[in-house]
């Protein structure tokens, strides 16, 4: 079940970019023969940003106020490979459709795609290749009842649309760009936000102590990317036949047309590791979801994702209360001005209330004034959770701002449940199947055992991240987290999580990047050791390219095998490919108090020192890193998971059409899997086969990365791929 859950879990993978969506990896066939080819562009129209930044503050104290966050300007297109574009013919087996749009001081742009319905192997990308952004590959795996399809935003003013089918099917026309999102504000985390467009100061990160006793109800809210323009707030719910379906609670304003569920991009986990505004990573998301009830009067919207979120996104699916009992007191965790997440608290009772004429009489709860922490835009559709940490309401509006934090104003939940009978206005046909009738059901978190995932962290509130100096002889010589001119040339965290865990990935916040040569050949190497005191024993690593980092911002690395490391371990980076011009620095904590405890371990000349025993102050630094552990519960006993042997081999890699696997155990051919990164099984010849050595062949199958899996005496093993045809 593991190995089928890792599998499942790659459909998030995406080649050279922050963004997570639904696709198939891999990289645009023929992208440098095609530079010189003439690609049309299209100009989208001037506007002036300050008018859409001038409406959205209005009424900003109003109580009156709704709180969506609207971050671009939507241009209504139709474009389409019938219509715009060029066909570039049979180049390597493909004909190849491309068409470049461009709008002059976008920080991003995102399309939304009508009549998406793409053949089997056909395979679509949207890169910029100034900003070494792609997204893709789409394929039909993403294709909907609908027809209608979503995609994260793509940094920089222009973005290139590439669609790639066989060449047998000649020059089809399977999608339609309805509409093209110019972001004005600088959403993502690749350019780092200007100064005032992130969440007011008071705002209260939700890994902050403070916030403890949420740990867990946290992983049920979620930032909606609403059609491309606007972001909100939302929570998966749990319902009473207790099935896991991912139904995501929100406000009716957020969506102002019914399908608009259907081009939201729904994320998980965007979120500072610890207490400090560090922009996190958004790869936790989900593209897509179809409208179930809505009711603009008590302003609310319940809709179902279109899969139900991986084991690694820890969801945890928040319980409800249908009573009109009000709390003594009450907390709200949400994405104000599309931030990463943050918590506020109300210590004294909140109260039934009207909101304005518009909307339904004594159908919203007030919040009188927030005594930590405070809701803004973005924050729209929030929860509002009760004393036993079951949702209550979801946010509509209202005036609290961080210098005057009160009268925010919630939609009832026990008004949504039934105020109308109508099944597409009401809650309770969708959230009670079963036709219980109870008024309260609790919050629960369905993954068990090896698919129980969590993140792990050695920072505290009382830490500072910083890109930590190091001297010598007194004079600047680079950084203890990264590039310098001292000789060291690797750097890890140690981690203590007792019990039989595998590890999933690790995110590294990173202080900076200056990558003078161009960046394309600068790599570093993540690595992972068992060791008690020092590191000792390699289990893992992976090469990554450093021009995919993001700058001032957490930077999830998912690893590409299963591994258990043992009770204690090390996780970190090798300079191992970065090039002499270029500076690399992930952030850093120095810890001064003498009872400080250290967390971090360096190379030097080939050997590991512990950092708070090589200074001569005696101080000590935790690394910003968060680690994402599966399997974590100390008393699981089930099969475990055995690393990776060093005496099995896959060549070449990439490969062009044959695979080889070696191995020191004899290979049974019956045994060999292949599947493709979103778990689906995918058939390949076996063309020579011997006890040790088996060799496969990939001819005919959709260029890209893939996974083999083959016996290893009395267990298996699995080894990642790329398959790139001549």
């Amino acid at each position: 079940m593991r190995f089928i859950f890792l599998i499942v879990l790659s459909i998030v993978f995406i080649w050279n970019s922050a963004q997570g969506q639904i696709s198939e990896g891999g990289f645009p066939v023929g992208i440098t023969t095609l530079k010189s080819a003439e690609v049309p562009v299209i100009e989208m129209p001037a506007f002036n940003p300050g008018v859409n930044k001038s409406l959205a503050e209005q009424d900003i104290s109003s109580e009156n106020r709704l709180k969506p966050f609207k971050f671009a300007h939507t241009f209504e297109v139709n474009m389409s490979p019938a219509n715009s574009g060029n066909w570039f013919i049979n180049i390597e087996g493909h004909n190849i459709w491309k068409l470049k749009i461009r709008s002059a001081g976008a920080k991003s742009l995102n399309l939304i795609f009508d009549n998406f319905r793409l053949p089997q192997n056909a395979r679509l990308f949207l890169y910029n290749e100034k900003e070494n952004y792609y997204l893709g590959a789409f394929s039909s795996v993403n294709n909907k009842a609908s027809g209608k399809f979503a995609v994260s935003p793509v940094a920089g003013d222009e973005i290139t649309i590439q669609y790639e089918v066989p060449a047998t099917l000649g020059t089809p026309d399977n999608f339609e760009i309805i509409r093209v999102n110019h972001d004005y504000v600088g959403i993502l985390k690749s350019e780092r936000r200007p100064l005032g467009i992130t969440a007011g100061a008071c705002n209260v990160d939700i890994n902050c102590e403070i916030g403890d006793n949420w740990n867990e109800l946290k992983n049920s809210v979620c930032r909606l990317i609403v059609d491309g323009r606007e972001i909100c707030s939302g929570t998966l719910i749990n319902n009473t036949s207790e099935d896991e379906k991912p139904y995501i609670i929100s406000a009716a304003h957020c969506y102002d047309e019914w399908d608009y569920a259907e081009t939201t991009v729904y994320t998980f986990n965007y979120e500072s590791p610890y207490c400090a505004p560090l922009d996190g990573d958004p790869s936790n998301s989900i593209s897509g979801a179809l409208m179930k009830a809505q009711f603009d009067s008590l302003d609310f919207a319940l809709v179902e994702l279109s899969l139900v979120p991986p084991p690694s996104f820890r969801p945890y699916y928040a319980g409800w209360d249908r009573s009109s009992n009000l709390p003594d007191s009450a907390v709200s965790i949400h994405h104000p001005q599309g931030d990463i997440k943050k918590i506020a608290f109300e210590n004294d009772p909140v109260v039934h209330s009207n909101f304005n004429s518009k909307y339904t009489q004594n159908g919203f709860i007030k919040v009188p004034k927030w005594d930590d922490g405070v809701t803004e835009v973005g924050s729209s559709g929030g929860p509002l959770f009760n004393t036993d940490k079951n949702i209550i309401g979801t946010l509509t509006g209202g005036a609290a701002v961080c210098d005057n934090p009160v009268n925010d104003f919630y939609s009832r939940f026990d008004m949504q449940w039934d105020y109308k009978s109508d099944s597409s206005k009401q809650l309770k046909f969708w959230l009670d199947p079963v036709k219980s009738g109870v008024e309260t059901v609790f919050g629960k978190l369905y993954n068990t055992d090896d698919d129980l995932c969590k993140a792990f962290t050695n920072l505290t509130d009382y830490d500072e991240h910083s890109n930590v100096v190091l001297k010598s002889s007194g004079e600047f010589s680079g950084y203890w987290g990264g590039t310098n001119g001292a000789g060291i040339t690797e750097f890890v965290e140690r981690f203590y999580i007792p019990g039989n865990e595998t590890l999933d990935g690790v995110s590294i916040g990173v202080g900076k990047i200056d990558l003078q040569s161009g960046g394309e050949d600068s790599k570093i190497t993540v690595n992972v050791y068992n060791g008690k005191k020092l590191p000792e024993t390699l289990i893992y690593s992976k090469v990554v390219s450093i021009n995919t980092f993001a700058e001032d911002a957490m930077n999830y690395i998912q690893f590409d095998e299963f591994f258990e490391p043992a009770d204690t371990f090390f996780v970190g980076f090798g300079l191992t490919g970065i090039q002499p011009q270029d500076t690399f620095v992930i952030y850093q904590s120095l810890r001064k108090e003498a009872d400080a405890v250290n967390q971090f371990y360096f190379k030097l000349n080939d050997e590991w020192n512990n950092f708070k025993a090589s200074n001569e102050d005696n101080n000590a630094i935790v690394n910003v890193m968060e680690l994402v552990a599966c399997n974590y519960d100390d008393q699981i006993n089930d099969t475990q998971v055995v690393e990776i042997p060093e005496t099995v081999w896959i060549y070449p890699n990439p490969t062009y059409g044959n695979l080889t696997l070696a191995s020191d155990q004899k290979i049974v051919p019956e045994t060999i899997s292949v599947y493709n990164t979103i778990g689906q099984e995918v058939g390949v010849n076996i063309i020579n086969a011997g006890d040790y050595r088996v060799k496969i062949n990939l001819k005919g199958k959709t260029p890209g990365v893939y996974f083999v899996r083959f016996n290893y005496s009395d267990t298996f093993v699995t080894r990642k791929f790329s398959f790139v045809p001549r």
